[in-house]
């Protein structure tokens, strides 16, 4: 009985889907758990340790490279590509040096290994042992120095300089710990002057959420740039994920005072969640070429004016990689939840998603 009711429950919401997007042809329909590859994500298994360069050492120099890799069905990584370089070409050597010594295990369906594509890392060199609680004290003076100056040129005004020292410390320099918060906190303020993209904001608050502060000011902090982020996530049809975020909020001793401004927003989440009407989501790739959005429906299409190199969901223990194609509903199971899609386009193209009016409540 329960198989029969999931059937009709599944014809219902395809019925549902065609009728809400009605220039989508029945027959374009992907049930994902059926026509896409569900796996479970590579693991690392043994890192690499890199010795820091002598000649950065003597010079107090530090920086980050992000990279973007594939894992193959041996477990080792290839493809090295670089998404930022910290501008001082001895770290990216040593990266390429120790590459091969990483290893995985690999992602794998059903125990069958297969290859997994476009992970990122992010390598930090810095001077201070990860132990630490702060940097070393001159990098802190160094950078405590030029947050001042951006500081300044956010109260001046002057964004072009801004923009130009922004660019500067990503390319360039490792910032851990409450300096991570701090650069962070600027770019999304720079973001808020200049009327920049909500998916960098969203990117920028999410950044400064990545330590785990213990102090009880830090913690206070966060909750602020949590429920800032969770206002985002609702401008931006995010509904699931906001909710999600209020929940974390709601369980917090330092959120208490920010729940009662939240509230209507709340309300507002949870009245379109269940109005029945459908999300629509247009967001122009800036930043990043990366493409981020927290599904709230289980129904979606997607649509964009540049090709895509890359698109899969990610729900937590399990990644869905799925092909894109125009004019074609995706349909999720009901056992999916908290799924993110991930879509890998050009910058500047223009990306659509539709979501169909199925709610299941959290």
């Amino acid at each position: 009985m329960k198989t029969l009711l999931a059937r009709l429950l599944l014809i219902t919401v395809i019925s549902q889907s065609a009728i809400v997007f009605a220039n989508t042809a029945p027959e374009n329909i992907i049930d994902l758990q059926r026509d896409a590859v569900i796996y479970k994500p590579s693991k690392v298994i043994k890192s690499f340790e890199m010795s820091y360069p002598a000649s950065a050492r003597r010079n107090k120099v530090e920086g980050y490279v992000e990279v973007s890799y594939d894992v193959n069905e041996q477990g080792s990584p290839v493809n090295l590509r670089y998404n930022r370089i910290s501008g001082l070409d001895i770290f990216e050597t040593l990266i390429e040096k120790n590459f091969d010594d990483w290893e995985f295990e690999p992602a794998n369906i059903d125990g069958v290994a297969i290859t997994q594509k476009n992970l990122q890392r992010t390598f930090t060199f810095t001077l201070t042992k990860l132990t630490n609680k702060f940097p070393e004290p001159l990098m802190r003076r160094r950078f405590a120095k030029l947050y001042l100056q951006m500081r300044k040129l956010l109260k001046d005004g002057n964004y072009e300089e801004l923009a130009n020292m922004l660019t500067i410390m990503d390319s360039a320099n490792i910032i851990r710990f409450s300096e991570n918060r701090q650069l962070s906190l600027v770019k999304f303020t720079y973001l808020e002057k200049t009327k920049g993209s909500d998916q960098d904001k969203i990117i920028a608050l999410e950044n400064a959420l990545k330590d785990n502060p213990r102090a009880e000011k830090t913690q206070k902090l966060n909750s602020k740039i949590k429920a800032s982020l969770f206002k985002l996530y609702a401008e931006n049809n995010q509904y699931r994920q906001a909710l999600i975020q209020h929940s974390d909020l709601s369980r917090s001793e330092f959120s208490q005072d920010l729940l009662p401004d939240l509230a209507a927003t709340v309300e507002q989440v949870v009245a379109k969640l269940n109005s029945g009407e459908p999300i629509a989501t247009t967001v122009k790739i800036d930043g990043t070429d990366l493409f981020t959005h927290y599904l709230s429906r289980r129904v979606f299409k997607i649509e964009i004016d540049n090709p895509v190199s890359f698109t899969e969901l990610r729900c937590g223990k399990f990644n869905v990689q799925m092909q894109y194609a125009k004019n074609t509903l995706y349909q999720m199971p009901f056992d999916w939840d908290d799924c993110k899609l991930v879509l890998q386009a050009p910058r500047g193209s223009l990306v659509s998603v539709s979501e169909a009016a199925i709610y299941d409540p959290l």
